[in-house]
Order: structure tokens, then C-alpha cells, then sequence
């Protein structure tokens, strides 16, 4: 027989403490024939994997890095897909307001009752995507956005608009937490930095490209084809969800007791529906890592995604007369930097806990990965600033760069924070990777719902550069420090766990 050490995830993080053993630490022995240990070395080289896969080609964990980037690509772009369809409406704002009869004040309300959604319905899918698997749930998501947003194309008044809104961000939202529990499924934990950062990146990226691309399409093809190129790209995932495979994999006991319908298209697992299912996530406000991290995130992302994104229209397009397209060309500063900030996150996390482990001679302090964040806090804070300042002294009706190069540090610096933070939320128990990504998508779109509404009256009263002064505020005492205590805590944890060995 072979002995293998992986991560023991089995107990909760209030059990240890009390006992004052530290999470994460303690290892747990795993038996395996010779068969299958031979095929775990053939496909991996390996038998220091965590989690350990099983000897089935079936298990995600041993399909292909091709197949398995190709299903993180899937998830990653219908996330994506979510915010770029709520915010891609930004540029058809003042068209709609006329179209519609109603101010842009109302208009604005069809972006944020999707943002609304996002957050509070989630939890009710996530149950079904683990009864029925992930793959059936997304399929008919992005199949229901081809027929709202085909629909929304054809809209004679608000009221229509609304609905199909409604009814498309109550189908896309469960592309918004499953993220983490299909890196869950198919990575291992070595990988999940990189990983999750793929489909974290897609997501935030949703924010600033919605608005950027669809200002082209709106300012040279008019509203209704800003409708019809969301149910294009929509039907497009539909195919290539068509072409996918099921993450959801029973291991343990259930191992091999899934049960394919449909051609393969649902996996009826023998999970019972319960009042537990529904809330379990919340739950996770009980333990103290995942609730600092998802708080951290929500702030980070307010301040240095979802209000450059909000204002840009506002503050460049009326400061600056930009029509559509030349607002839309503005988000470009927010892409960029999102793209760097991944490109200083998700590998290098991986990278540096690695090194950590290795250090410190085979032992994993999840809260190691929170060193990486850091920076990020120290980006966002110099965006805000540089974007708030260079906002009050530009001159009306004369752009300039300056403003942007603040959005693209905070941008930065908000991917730089959200990678590692989502991480470490997930390693505080792999096994629970739904219900973080549940918990930490709540607490975001709830936070990100709210700022809209005391944005504008924040920025009026304060100016931009006292706005960005208090913003900059929130984010040190909310966000930061939280974690930075967080992050004492758990190398306290440690030492003492090392004293009493």
C-alpha cells in the first residue's frame, strides 16, 4: 500500500481553533492499490497532489490541461458575459431615456437590478447545479440571454426592457460564483492561483469591456444591435457548452454513483434538496477567514472597478463632450490594468506559496498567498488618488490622460487583490469552494448594487478628489487592515501550533 499526505479539509476552522491546532496543517493518510497508483504516476508523475485524484479518466482532475483550460474558459467568459451584458447598456443610456420616455436616472435602474440579482439569487441555483451538475444549469442560462436578449432588441417600452432583464440576470447568475468550484473540480490546489485568477479576471474585465465595445456598436449600429451582439455571443457559449463536459465528480463513497440523462447533458447526483442548501453559504459568515476576505474584496471592488465604470460617462463624457464611442475608448485605461494586475497575481501566487511551503519544510500557511494582496492595496490607494486629483484640475471641454492613468493603478491594483483573496477563501476549505464563491459573489454584488446610489451624491458634495480621499479611506480601515490582521493571526497560529509540537 502507498501512503499519500494531502491537506486534511475535513474539520471546520472553529473545531481547530478551539482545540488551538492550526487549519490546513494536519495530514491524513490515503490508501491505494498498485493499479491505481501506477495510473496516478503515469498521468501526473506525481503522488504529491492535493486534492489526490482517483484512478478515472472520468475525474476532471486527470482530463487534459487542453480540456480543462477550455472548461475554466468557459466559465470564466459567462461570468464575464453577466457583467459585460448589465454594464454594456452604459452607452445606450441616453438613447433609451428618449426611446422609452423616462430620465436616465430610471434607465440606469436596468444595470442595477441585474447587479442586484447577481447577488441575491445565486444561492438558489447552486443547490440544483449540484443535484443536477453545473454544465445543465450554464447551458440553459446563456440559451435564455439569447432569447431576453433577442427580445430586448424588439423592446417598444421600459417595462419590457425591464422584464427581460429580470428574466436574463436570474438565468446568467449562477455563472457568477461557480467559478471557484469548478477550479475546485478540476485543478489542484498548486494551481488554483493561476486558475482561479483566469475566470476572476474575465469577470472583472466584464465591467469596463461591456461598456467600451458596446459604445462602437452603439454610436454605428444603434441600440437595438447592442441587444442583438449580446444573444450572438450568448448563442456562441450555448455551442460551446454543447461541446463540454461535466465538472461535478462524486468521489469518495458516491464515487461512480452519478448518473447521466440527456445524451450526458445532466448528471443526477444523490444529493437531497434541504432549507441548509439555501443558506449554507451564508453560514460561511461564521468563519472569520472567508468573511474578511469577501468584505475585502466587495471594497476593493466598488472603489476601483465598479465607480470608474459608473462615473466614466458622467465625468468624461459631460466634462469632456465625448460622444458613445470616444466614453467607450476611456475604458481601455481600466482594461489594461486589470490585465496587468492578473499578470502580477494569479501565477505569482502560485509561485510564492510554493516557495512558502518549501520553506517552511512542507508545512501550508494559507494565509501566506495574503502577502501577494498587499501590493494591491497599495495600487488601488494611488489610483484613487491620482484619478480623484487629475479629475478636479482638468479643464472642461479639454481631455486629458491623467485621470485615466489613476484608473488603470487602481484597476490594477483591484486584480492584484481580488486573485489572492479568492484563493485563500477557497483554501480555507476546498471542499466548500461553492459556498465561498457564493458568500464572496453576496457580499460583492450587494456592495456593488448599493454605490450607484450615493456615488453621485457623494461626488457633488465632496468633489472627486475629497470622494477619492474618503473612498481611499474605506479601503485601508475596511479592506486592508482586516486582512492584515488576518494574516497575524494565522502566522500566530502557527508558531504556537509549532511550540506545543
Amino acid at each position: 500500500m502507498i501512503e499519500s499526505r494531502a491537506e486534511s479539509p475535513s474539520s471546520s476552522s472553529r473545531d481547530l481553533e478551539m482545540k488551538g491546532e492550526v487549519q490546513h496543517y494536519e495530514s491524513e493518510e490515503q490508501q491505494y492499490t498498485p493499479q491505481e497508483v501506477d495510473y496516478i504516476l503515469q498521468r501526473h508523475g506525481t503522488l504529491q497532489l492535493d486534492p489526490m485524484p482517483t484512478n478515472s479518466e472520468k475525474d476532471p482532475l486527470n482530463w487534459p490541461e487542453l480540456k480543462k483550460n477550455y472548461h475554466l474558459t468557459l466559465v470564466g467568459t459567462q461570468a464575464m458575459m453577466t457583467t459585460f451584458m448589465a454594464a454594456g447598456l452604459v452607452p445606450a443610456y441616453e438613447t433609451m431615456a428618449e426611446e422609452y420616455g423616462h430620465p436616465v436616472h430610471d434607465i440606469s435602474y436596468l444595470t442595477s437590478v441585474q447587479i442586484l440579482i447577481f447577488g441575491l439569487f445565486p444561492s438558489f441555483w447552486m443547490p440544483i447545479m449540484s443535484k443536477f451538475g453545473r454544465r445543465p444549469v450554464l447551458t440553459l442560462g446563456v440559451l435564455v440571454a439569447t432569447a431576453c436578449n433577442i427580445g430586448g432588441g424588439f423592446c417598444k417600452t421600459y417595462g419590457q426592457q425591464m422584464a427581460t432583464r429580470v428574466i436574463l440576470s436570474f438565468f446568467m447568475c449562477p455563472a457568477l460564483p461557480v467559478g471557484t468550484a469548478v477550479v475546485a473540480e478540476v485543478c489542484f490546489s498548486h494551481q488554483r492561483g493561476s486558475r482561479n485568477g483566469l475566470w476572476a479576471v474575465l469577470l472583472t474585465l466584464g465591467t469596463p469591456l461591456g461598456p467600451f465595445i458596446m459604445g462602437f456598436v452603439q454610436q454605428h449600429a444603434g441600440t437595438h444591435w447592442v441587444y442583438w451582439v449580446f444573444a450572438i455571443v450568448n448563442f456562441i457559449q450555448f455551442l460551446g457548452w454543447l461541446a463540454a463536459d461535466e465538472t461535478l465528480y462524486l468521489r469518495g463513497e458516491d464515487e461512480g454513483k452519478g448518473i447521466r440523462h440527456w445524451f450526458g447533458m445532466i448528471t443526477k447526483t444523490n444529493y437531497k434538496f434541504t432549507l441548509e442548501s439555501f443558506i449554507a453559504p451564508l453560514r460561511l459568515g461564521s468563519n472569520y477567514r472567508v468573511l474578511v476576505a469577501a468584505i475585502s474584496h466587495a471594497i476593493v471592488f466598488c472603489y476601483a472597478n465598479i465607480v470608474l465604470v459608473v462615473e466614466m460617462p458622467e465625468v468624461f463624457g459631460k466634462k469632456f463632450k465625448l460622444d458613445a464611442q470616444q466614453t467607450g475608448l476611456q475604458f481601455i485605461a481600466i482594461i489594461l490594468g486589470s490585465l496587468i494586475g492578473e499578470i502580477m497575481s494569479g501565477t505569482i501566487s502560485d509561485w510564492w506559496m510554493n516557495r512558502r511551503i518549501k520553506q517552511r519544510g512542507g508545512v501550508k500557511l494559507i494565509e501566506d498567498r495574503l502577502w501577494m494582496a498587499y501590493s494591491g492595496y497599495i495600487l488601488v490607494i494611488i489610483g484613487l488618488i491620482v484619478w480623484g486629483t487629475m479629475l478636479v484640475q482638468a479643464t472642461d471641454g479639454e481631455w486629458t490622460v491623467k485621470p485615466l492613468v489613476g484608473a488603470a493603478f487602481a484597476a490594477a491594483g483591484n486584480q492584484v487583490v481580488t486573485t489572492p483573496l479568492i484563493t485563500f477563501a477557497v483554501d480555507d476549505n476546498h471542499k466548500k469552494a461553492v459556498e465561498a464563491g457564493l458568500f464572496i459573489n453576496i457580499v460583492r454584488q450587494i456592495w456593488a448594487f448599493i454605490g450607484p446610489f450615493y456615488f453621485p451624491p457623494m461626488f457633488n458634495s465632496l468633489g472627486f478628489d475629497k470622494a477619492a480621499a474618503v473612498m481611499v479611506c474605506i479601503v485601508a480601515a475596511v479592506g486592508a487592515f482586516p486582512v492584515i490582521a488576518v494574516h497575524i493571526i494565522g502566522v500566530k497560529r502557527l508558531k504556537k501550533n509549532d511550540v506545543h509540537q
